[in-house]
């Protein structure tokens, strides 16, 4: 559908800005190519937002170094599943609406051992207007639990997260 040159480490901050917005409506699936490996900092602020036809997003392992996802995937409605598995975590700084309005997306997969940084992290309402969302211990999402600790795996009521560890991994 669109290809190009990309500005990885770009900041995209607002909607429309990204070179493939005028796409929004027509693209399906997201494949995140292998070599986007070969950037060492990316940022994918707004990358999809407003893309309600995406159901299918891979490849977010293929990602490294990255710090900022804000409203990455905000008003995806079309997406039900994510798979961030092998996208590295400790350099995360910004997770602000990342999913929000995400109402489809039910389950985001990711490593076991996925864990933010302790420290230098910041996101409000990361899964805002997540209804359908369910971590992996069964935690559902509740409007109270929308910021970026919840972007932790599910341990149930102790503590209660909306990622789902990836079997096998």
């Amino acid at each position: 559908m669109s290809s190009g040159r990309l500005c990885a480490n770009a900041r995209y901050n607002s909607v429309g800005y990204q070179p493939w917005y005028d796409h929004r409506n027509d693209v399906e699936a997201v494949e995140i190519a292998a070599d986007m490996a070969t950037y060492g900092h990316v940022n994918t602020n707004y990358w999809f937002y407003g893309h309600q036809a995406v159901t299918d997003v891979t490849g977010m392992g293929n990602l490294h170094d990255v710090r900022e996802m804000r409203h990455t995937f905000n008003s995806c409605t079309g997406l039900t599943e994510i798979d961030l598995s092998g996208l590295d975590p400790s350099s995360l700084e910004d997770l602000s609406y990342t999913f929000g309005g995400c109402g489809s997306l039910v389950t985001i997969w990711a490593d076991a051992d996925w864990a933010l940084p302790t420290s230098g992290v910041s996101g409000f309402q990361t899964f805002y207007q997540c209804f359908s969302l369910v971590g992996g211990a069964g935690s559902t999402y509740a409007s109270s639990r929308a910021g970026y600790q919840y972007m932790r795996i599910d341990g149930g009521t102790s503590p209660p997260g909306y990622l789902t560890a990836k079997a096998g991994i």
